[in-house]
């Protein structure tokens, strides 16, 4: 259990470099074209410019998890999205790592 929550809470950590990428990503894209940062939503950014990471996630969500939450998620502001969910993953790593390492 030890060694699973210091490599979740690294990955969490080390995940924040391309959160970070994937944000101004997201910037460059509201900044150049006529969409806005809550018109920017994720299944606009994924189908535009990552199509097969937008179809891959589309079947595994869709196989997964219902319909309606589903377009719920892609409905989601891409950038205020991203913005948080790098926050709070690497809030999580960095809380999560002291403790993993005090474990016996």
């Amino acid at each position: 259990m030890k060694s699973f929550l210091i490599i979740f809470s690294y990955l969490c950590i080390w995940s924040t470099p391309l959160q970070l990428i994937l944000i101004i990503w997201g910037l460059v894209i509201v900044f150049n074209t006529e969409l806005t940062i809550l018109s920017l939503s994720n299944e606009v950014f994924y189908s535009e410019n990552l199509p097969w990471v937008y179809s891959l996630i589309k079947t595994i969500w869709y196989f997964v998890l219902p319909d309606v939450f589903v377009s719920w998620l892609l409905a989601f502001s891409f950038t205020i999205h991203i913005l948080v969910k790098g926050i709070f993953s690497t809030w999580l790593g960095l809380w999560l790592l002291p403790i993993a390492k005090k474990m016996p």
